[in-house]
């Protein structure tokens, strides 16, 4: 059992809004909405009531949310007893970060990482949501947008602009185009922060949404001809044919940075790597 769907579902019962749990929890309402759906198949029993009014606990799901809630301290305390047993081996450096981060920027920060310093044994997650890594001591580090880590101490390393996505003749010829120009197209969107953020979503010929947290399906669908996107520069790295980023004016990014909480010696001497290391970026 995924103790995330728990998690999503109670979340979605508590805020009795599956749009506002989606947003604490880094999900579209939609995707969040399947989650619910995947675990009352698996416990073969309705949890949550759905209305124009909001979401709640079916009289089942009343009945089952402390035995819900057990599960998801259970976890805990199975994360919090491996992550005692992990701080015994110092030299293990844990990492978690989402897909694009880990596709492209973190195999060159690890490869110099571990030149300097091959004792530190290096384990990375690929993880669609941050939130809990950290907190739940199952991480040293996490990578991400300063939007996604919360308040823990961080330290930014680089500004990631987004790019406008186009089938290779969609506004052949130019190399910047205004969010203007984008809305006379269908729009195919996995992050509703950025759309609701930086658009009027209304203006767009149609808004197509993909629950997943793998930006190759989007650059899929824009080869196709399906419609234009909008994606960070980290996530585009990956030359796919038929597909071509512009950039966008007035030009918006994110600022991708690395969090930590509890400091070890292999923590600290990766921090003290990143600060050199993001100063060689700049130099």
């Amino acid at each position: 059992m995924e103790t995330s769907r728990i998690r999503g579902l109670l979340l979605a019962a508590k805020y009795q809004s599956l749009s506002r749990a989606a947003e604490e929890f880094s999900y579209t309402p939609s995707a969040l909405s399947h989650i619910a759906d995947a675990l009352e198949e698996e416990l073969g029993v309705k949890l949550l009531s759905r209305t124009r009014a909001g979401v709640s606990l079916t009289e089942e799901g009343t009945l089952l949310k402390e035995k819900m809630e057990a599960v998801l301290r259970a976890e805990e305390e199975l994360r919090a007893a491996a992550a005692a047993l992990g701080e015994k081996n110092s030299s293990i450096l844990r990492i978690a970060a989402y897909s694009s981060i880990s596709t492209y920027l973190l195999p060159q920060i690890v490869k110099r990482f571990k030149k300097e310093n091959p004792d530190v044994r290096v384990s990375i997650s690929v993880v669609d949501s941050l939130r809990g890594w950290l907190e739940n001591d199952a991480v040293d580090v996490v990578f991400g947008d300063l939007s996604a880590i919360g308040e823990n101490e961080h330290v930014v390393i680089m500004e990631d602009p987004y790019v406008a996505v186009l089938p290779e003749e969609t506004l052949a010829g130019r190399r910047s185009v205004r969010r203007e120009d984008l809305y006379p197209f269908p729009y195919i969107s996995t992050n509703e922060g950025v759309l609701h953020r930086y658009f009027d979503e209304d203006r767009f010929a149609e808004i197509l949404f993909v629950d997943s947290a793998d930006d190759a399906a989007v650059l899929s669908l824009v080869k196709e001809g399906i419609g234009v996107a909008v994606l960070t520069s980290l996530a585009t790295r990956k030359h796919v044919k038929g597909v071509r980023t512009v950039a966008l004016s007035p030009k918006i990014s994110r600022s991708i940075g690395l969090a930590y909480r509890m400091k070890n010696p292999a923590t600290e001497r990766f921090l003290t790597f990143m600060k050199g290391y993001k100063a060689n970026k700049k130099a």
